[in-house]
């Protein structure tokens, strides 16, 4: 796996991000005090940040994150309407002038959703290959911790579709990373978009043992009752093994108890009803009400009544 480190960027990089940043509108990056005063940033020959006009920023195409959700980018969006971008980000030039971002993918969208203008990009040299962009990236969010398994599945889906990397194995070998825990992780790619962004939405939620755990509810129970499951999970704050054992009563079911047939009896002055299971040849008798002179004097009946030629008592069975 690549490691995120500062590379030397060539003189010819840095000429060109000078240009580049010269003829860029410069915009104020915030101060400590007061928030919203302005200082003009040089940019430095070691690793030169520009101010990127946000029609000239493109998006990482081997960008390791998958999913942004609503909340992440109106959150990101306030603050750098508040508090300006502290934190630059991450890019490349290409060879049409454009700047590509290595990461700094919710920057970017939260500084076009508050109305901003540039973005501050530190300019770091061309990557050579597809796979050293995405190595270079999931690093990045990797250190930050923004990297999620339902990124990685869904990004390691497309970039094997793609023939990045050539299978699973690579993969994981190129990541550093056991191939069991590339396959379990890349089954959750097979979770519906709608599953997916009710799962993101509650960061907690966001490890392996829980997506897992949903993926196995899901398929047993359907999307429906998988995202109330993720709603009712993340505002009980259910365990994974909660979930699992959830899944496991749902796929016994409900118990299923004998069928019976019930009518109703009178004798002298009690009432009651009398149940047959033809299932399992059983049957109940209550009775309610009887006087004990009553109740002995029928229980005395019975055992006449099963004592007959072609019943069986309970004397007979034992011997």
């Amino acid at each position: 796996m690549a490691n995120f480190k500062k590379k030397p960027i060539s003189p010819q990089a840095v000429v060109a991000a000078e240009a580049y940043a010269a003829a860029a509108p410069i915009v104020a990056a915030p101060a400590p005090k007061p928030l919203g005063s302005s200082q003009v940033l040089e940019p430095v020959a070691e690793s030169p940040i520009i101010h990127a006009p946000l029609s000239r920023v493109k998006s990482n195409p081997l960008n390791p994150r998958a999913i942004y959700t609503n909340t992440a980018i109106d959150e990101m969006a306030v603050s750098l309407a508040a508090n300006g971008q502290r934190v630059a980000a991450l890019g490349y030039l290409d060879d049409d002038g454009h700047v590509v971002l290595i990461e700094g993918e919710t920057r970017l969208r939260g500084a076009r959703a508050a109305g901003l203008d540039t973005l501050r990009v530190e300019i770091r040299p061309k990557p050579q290959s597809d796979r050293e962009l995405y190595e270079m990236a999931r690093a990045a969010n990797v250190e930050r911790r923004d990297q999620t398994p339902l990124d990685d599945a869904l990004r390691w889906k497309d970039l094997i579709s793609r023939k990045v990397y050539p299978t699973q194995a690579a993969l994981a070998k190129a990541l550093e990373l056991g191939e069991d825990h590339v396959s379990r992780t890349m089954s959750l790619a097979a979770l519906p978009q709608k599953v997916i962004i009710a799962a993101a939405e509650h960061q907690d939620l966001l490890n392996l043992k829980m997506l897992n755990a949903l993926r196995e509810f899901f398929e047993q129970q359907g999307e429906g009752a998988t995202i109330d499951l993720i709603h009712e999970t993340a505002r009980s704050g259910m365990g994974y093994r909660d979930v699992v054992a959830r899944r496991k009563a749902a796929e016994k079911g409900p118990v299923r108890r004998p069928r019976s047939i019930r009518e109703p009896l009178a004798y002298c002055a009690a009432k009651g009803e009398i149940k047959t299971f033809e299932e399992d040849g059983r049957i109940e008798l209550v009775l309610k009400g009887l006087a004990p002179p009553e109740a002995a004097n029928l229980v005395e009946r019975f055992k006449k009544l099963l004592a007959e030629p072609g019943s069986t008592t309970e004397e007979g069975v034992r011997k």
